[in-house]
């Protein structure tokens, strides 16, 4: 169990041995939930979609 100090601008630091287990990197997206009175975060893929994956086709101008 690790322990973390809350940041006069609500900011914690996740500890190296966390990150590296979870292979998080500066810039990673959390979900942040509170469950039962605990703060969990969450790590997130981050899915970038082609403009036709998402169904909006070429922009005008663009080839298809």
């Amino acid at each position: 169990m690790s322990r973390v100090i809350l940041k006069g601008r609500g900011q914690i630091t996740i500890p190296a041995k966390i990150r590296k287990v979870l292979d998080l990197d500066a810039g990673a997206l959390l979900q942040v939930e509170v469950s039962r009175g605990r703060i969990v975060l969450t790590p997130l893929q981050v899915v970038q979609r082609t403009q036709e994956e998402e169904g909006r086709g070429p922009q005008e101008g663009q080839r298809g």
